[in-house]
């Protein structure tokens, strides 16, 4: 009907209808469809349409949402919402648009946005299940159930009204006029939100600021972005509680956040990609019903920014005449619709030299000449209406004029090379080395060498070139070629070198063969050194084997004819050298040279620097000696000799690959204790084919004085004794140790080890005795001490030096000496131990004929001769001890005790312990003062509770413990 179209439609997930205004068949849209004066749209479940106005407007519809859209005659948009949910954009539109619902008209002032809900058609779904208006698509919502009466009350918490002409509003941005159906009018700013069911208006109790509720959210980081939620309560109980979930799914079934955010009004949610279901709901307490509810959606949508790909960063173009072709290739940033790629002459990027708007991700310029160029990518957005942002790193680039071009490099056939013309099935290659520049390659064979009247002429865009008929054209005898390179411009190169090579008919053959380039030969092996070669020339020529000390020739140190395949024999000093086999022809000028091989005449092997050992090797027991030395270069392996100087006998050798080796010179009888030997090392080189042949090195050798090391023995007590506590005690051994060799230092030590840390039972001679000169302990040393060795384990070490300054310490845990004192059996355990009186109190003080004195007394222990007593408050202080020679008992008499003491005992539990110890004499000196056996501890306990004496005007207060 040729009608101008209001607007474009753009749907996400499934598509939408539309339906012309005067029919009543709904037809699908495409994307990007034309939407027409009247048309009424519809989102199916799950859909999403976006309505592009032509004046700026934006309406966003969301799932199961009917809208019909008109352009009045005075040009002005009205949208008319029936169902759902629909969110209008006026931030870009010169003179806004309205939105009409359930007889309310909200006028949409330019520079505003807001969100409305008309839910009635969705919840008679939500009830009855009725069909969408897609054939074959349904929108029941799974798991409600809701009756009319849960209906309005869901609507009056979600914001949503119920029954008929029922209307949510919250205003996103700017301000709003809103109009109900009986005239009234009411402005509403930025974060308001109101429901109106006819002409009944709510401030809803819940009105959630941020995020709306069909929001999409873009960022350009790498990590979740945390997502802002606020909020504004009206008319709530102090305490209510705020809860918010997040889910993946719109009946929030597969949650993603849940959290409690009760005293605050907002909250950071951390969010990844993705798009998710929001509720927040605030109620009187986790069991009560909801009191408000409002849910949304969100799209969490990622975009990084783009990365650069080529050119590299630094890349460097190069031409000569024409201005290179420069591709810029870049990454895809999600959701971009577009890019703006600059190119500037600084790394500000200021003043662009370039700026290109391109919806792929490559770009070719070829309008930079020579420079420094900085480049980089900003992607456009259409989300949000957010425009260029997040752009790429900046890299550079260089464009360089380069002048002439190279002259080729020829490789193949060799200077002086022979070709066989005879067979040309399998053709004759040439090659040279590859130019970058190069767009064309021009071959020429000619028989001079100014190449002119050239026999064959080939062009090419390889680095080679295979003639094969024409190979015809060279007749037998030296030929001359070379080749130039053309670039794309046109430009051509300098001529290469100007090689030469022969023609003839069969297959001829001359190359050297050992030794291999590089190779290196000792001196020593010269005149063993084979020269050998494969030569197959015709009879005409004559051959000669040449040696020189430089690369050109000038001077030959060797020039023999040869007629066989090899020579020996050449005798050479060290030094660098060249060699070749150089063939004449007799009946022309015709020459065959070999390419030159380098020669290498190196001396023997340096000899190794021997480090140990030097003057003296002391062998031990326990740990074989080690010998060492420096390493040599380009050894492969050592030989490892060792000699008895008084007959030269060879006592030991072997091949070491490495720069140390150990021998065993304790145990083994070839090596006898107190003499003198010889060692030896000598490095060897082994010969590898085409690389070196075999070297010997020079010779080292030292000699050394061998001394076996014998540590300190512990002859008594033997290694391991038991000993008996009681003899221990009363006869008390010896201990005795000896040495093979006399010392100058012997420090005897007896440590207890079953105790943590280690004690130190005796140190013969003391620390002090030693500085003072004293420096050998006796090597018979009694095991004794004032109480005798308690049970438990004990180790002797002996820290000695022999005369020449040799240790021999046994502190090798094999050669300490180990022994073990037994338990003694103890004393039989006191027993019917009494405290009198057993409760020291007031009322026994009360008493004059008690004594103020409390007594501790117990039966005899058998072979007891004294007693050991402790008195201990509760807390297990102990406040008195006391040894008791004589008797079984013990008075605390409270007259004789100390003021503290008195304190101590004033009032509380007390416990007692008494233990016998039974004393012998073992020095027969007349003292019992050895401590031989003890009994186990027994305890028993007293009660004291003596008053404190209170202040009395009363002189002479009177002692409370009596006279």
């Amino acid at each position: 009907m040729n009608e101008t179209p209001i607007a474009t439609i753009t749907f996400k997930y499934k598509t939408a209808q539309r339906k012309f205004l005067d029919r009543v068949v709904w037809d699908r849209l495409r994307q990007n469809s034309p939407v027409y004066n009247g048309d009424t749209i519809h989102t199916a479940n799950l859909s999403e349409a976006t309505i592009w106005f032509s004046d700026g407007n934006i309406m966003e519809l969301s799932e199961n949402t009917m809208a019909q859209v008109f352009l009045s005659e005075d040009k002005s948009l009205k949208a008319e919402l029936s169902d759902g949910f629909a969110t209008i954009d006026s931030s870009l539109s010169e003179q806004g648009m309205t939105l009409a619902s359930k007889g309310v008209e909200v006028a949409v002032q330019s520079g505003s946005a807001l969100s409305a809900g008309a839910v009635t058609a969705l919840e008679k779904t939500l009830e009855s299940g009725t069909e969408s208006a897609f054939s074959g698509d349904t929108s029941s919502t799974k798991g409600e159930g809701i009756s009319s009466e849960n209906s309005a009350k869901r609507a009056e918490k979600t914001g949503a009204a119920s029954g008929t002409g029922g209307l949510s509003i919250q205003v996103i941005k700017g301000s709003v006029e809103v109009q109900q159906s009986d005239g009234k009018t009411i402005s509403m700013q930025q974060g308001e939100g109101i429901q109106i069911e006819g002409t009944e208006q709510k401030k809803p109790a819940l009105i959630v600021t941020q995020p709306a509720p069909q929001s999409k959210i873009l960022y350009h980081t790498k990590d979740d972005i945390r997502i802002p939620f606020s909020w504004t309560l009206s008319d709530v109980p102090e305490n209510a509680i705020t809860s918010i979930i997040i889910a993946v799914d719109k009946n929030f079934s597969d949650k993603k956040y849940q959290s409690i955010a009760t005293g605050t009004d907002s909250a950071q949610i951390p969010l990844a990609p993705g798009t998710y279901y929001w509720k927040i709901t605030i109620a009187k307490d986790n069991k009560s019903e909801p009191l408000a509810e409002q849910t949304g959606k969100i799209q969490v949508i990622q975009s990084l920014p783009p990365e650069l790909v080529a050119p590299a960063e630094e890349y460097s173009y190069s031409y000569r005449t024409r201005n290179p072709a420069v591709r810029l290739i870049w990454t895809e940033s999600l959701y971009a619709t577009s890019y703006k790629m600059e190119i500037a002459d600084n790394p500000q990027m200021n003043n662009p030299i370039v700026e290109q708007r391109s919806s792929l991700t490559s770009s070719i310029i070829s309008t930079l000449s020579e420079g420094t160029y900085w480049w980089r990518v900003t992607p456009y957005y259409t989300i949000n209406r957010t425009g260029f942002a997040s752009p790429s790193k900046t890299r550079s680039f260089s464009i360089e004029k380069k002048g002439t071009l190279p002259k080729p490099s020829v490789y193949i056939p060799q200077n002086n090379g022979i070709i066989n013309t005879e067979d040309t099935g399998k053709g004759i290659s040439f090659s040279w080395k590859q130019e970058s520049e190069a767009s064309l390659y021009t071959l020429k064979i000619a028989d001079n060498p100014n190449l002119t009247g050239a026999k064959i002429v080939q062009e090419t865009h390889d680095n080679f070139c295979t003639l094969n008929s024409d190979a015809k054209k060279l007749t037998d005898g030296k030929w001359y070629w070379a080749v130039t390179l053309q670039d794309i411009e046109g430009n051509v190169s300098e001529q290469s070198e100007v090689r030469t090579f022969f023609a003839m008919k069969g297959k001829p053959e001359q190359h050297v063969i050992e030794p291999a380039d590089n190779f290196k030969a000792s001196q020593a092996l010269m005149p063993d050194t084979r020269f050998t070669w494969k030569r197959n020339l015709p009879e005409n020529f004559v051959s000669r084997m040449q040696i020189s000390s430089d690369i050109s020739f000038s001077r030959l140190l060797y020039d023999s004819s040869v007629t066989g395949t090899s020579a020996k024999g050449i005798n050479l000093p060290e030094g660098t050298y060249y060699w070749r086999l150089k063939s004449n022809s007799t009946t022309d000028e015709a020459e065959l040279i070999t390419p030159v091989r380098m020669l290498q005449v190196v001396g023997n092997l340096d000899a190794p620097v021997l480090n140990e050992p030097k003057e003296r090797a002391v062998a031990r027991e326990t740990v074989p000696y080690t010998f060492s030395w420096e390493e040599v270069l380009d050894a492969d392996y050592y030989k490892f000799s060792i000699f008895r100087l008084k007959d030269n006998e060879l006592v030991h050798e072997e091949t070491v690959f490495g720069t140390e080796t150990t021998v065993d010179m304790f145990s083994n009888k070839k090596f006898i204790d107190k003499a003198m030997y010889k060692w030896q090392v000598q490095a060897f080189a082994n010969a590898i084919p085409g690389v070196q042949s075999r070297r010997t090195g020079a010779l080292s050798e030292n000699d050394f004085y061998l001394v076996k090391l014998r540590p300190v023995e512990i002859t008594v007590p033997s290694r391991n004794a038991q000993i008996k506590g009681a003899d221990a005690v009363i006869s008390p051994i010896t201990a005795h140790w000896s040495t093979v060799d006399k010392v100058k230092k012997a420090q005897f030590v007896l440590t207890k080890t079953d105790v943590n840390p280690p004690l130190e039972i005796m140190r013969i001679p003391s620390d002090i005795q030693m500085s003072n000169g004293n420096t050998v302990a006796p090597q018979n040393i009694l095991l004794d001490t004032p109480d005798g060795l308690r049970p438990g384990t004990y180790e002797i070490i002996v820290y000695a030096e022999t005369l020449d300054g040799i240790n021999i310490s046994n502190t090798d845990k094999n050669n300490r000496g180990t022994f073990t004192v037994l338990p003694v059996e103890p004393l039989d355990t006191a027993q019917n131990l009494v405290s009198t009186p057993q409760i020291f109190n007031t009322e026994y003080l009360r008493n004059p004929q008690n004594p103020k004195t409390i007594t501790l007394s117990w039966n005899k222990v058998p072979k007891a001769t004294d007693y050991y007593i402790s008195v201990l408050n509760r807390r297990g202080k102990e406040i008195l001890s006391y040894n008791v020679k004589k008797g079984t008992s013990y008075t605390i008499d409270f007259k004789l005790l100390s003021e503290e003491d008195k304190i101590a005992f004033s009032k509380g539990t007390f416990y007692w312990t008494v233990k016998g110890v039974r004393r012998i004499d073992t020095d027969k000196d007349g003292n019992i003062d050895k401590i031989l056996q003890e009994s186990p501890e027994a305890k028993s306990s007293f009660e004291t509770d003596i008053p404190t004496p209170k202040k009395s005007k009363a002189k002479g207060a009177s002692n409370p413990y009596g006279n």
